[in-house]
C-alpha cells in the first residue's frame, strides 16, 4: 500500500490516496485507490534563494471548495525541464456536513534543484498556472 501518488498523462495531473498494489508475476498491479480532487489554483510564485546551494520554492494561493478540508501532502513531478506540482485537497467523511463557503489557502512547497544545469526551468501548478526562473550558472 502506497499513501498517495499522482499520475501526470499528457497534461492532466490526478491525484492518488491509499494505492493498493499486488504482485502478478513479478510486476506490480494497480488494485484500489482513491482518487482526489484537485484544488483551485488561482496563483503561484516561485521563491529562489541564491545562497549555496540554491533553494527554490513555489507559493501557491487558491481556494477550497469548503473550509473543513485540508490540503494533502504535495506531489512534485520533474521532467523535461518542467516541475509539475499536484495539489489536491481532503474529502469528508461520510457522517460529516460543513457549510458551503469556500476559503482562501496559501502554501509553499519546495522544488530539488539540486544537480540542476543553468537555464529556464517551468513549474505547473495544477495544469492551471505556469511560472518560470532561471537558474544562474554556477547555482
Amino acid at each position: 500500500t502506497i499513501p498517495q501518488g499522482v499520475v501526470i498523462s499528457g497534461d492532466k495531473p490526478v491525484y492518488y490516496e491509499n494505492i493498493v498494489l499486488s504482485n502478478n508475476d513479478g510486476s506490480f498491479v494497480p488494485q484500489a485507490a482513491e482518487m482526489r480532487t484537485l484544488a483551485n489554483v488561482d496563483s503561484a510564485s516561485v521563491n529562489i534563494m541564491e545562497s549555496l546551494p540554491v533553494q527554490v520554492s513555489v507559493t501557491i494561493s487558491g481556494t477550497k471548495s469548503i473550509p473543513c478540508i485540508d490540503l494533502l501532502t504535495p506531489a512534485v513531478v520533474y521532467a523535461d525541464n518542467t516541475f509539475n506540482v499536484v495539489l489536491a485537497v481532503s474529502e469528508l467523511g461520510p457522517a460529516e456536513t460543513c457549510i458551503q463557503v469556500t476559503e482562501p489557502f496559501e502554501t509553499t512547497v519546495s522544488l530539488d534543484v539540486s544537480g540542476l544545469g543553468a537555464g529556464t526551468y517551468t513549474v505547473q501548478v495544477n495544469n492551471a498556472v505556469n511560472e518560470e526562473f532561471v537558474l544562474q550558472a554556477g547555482s
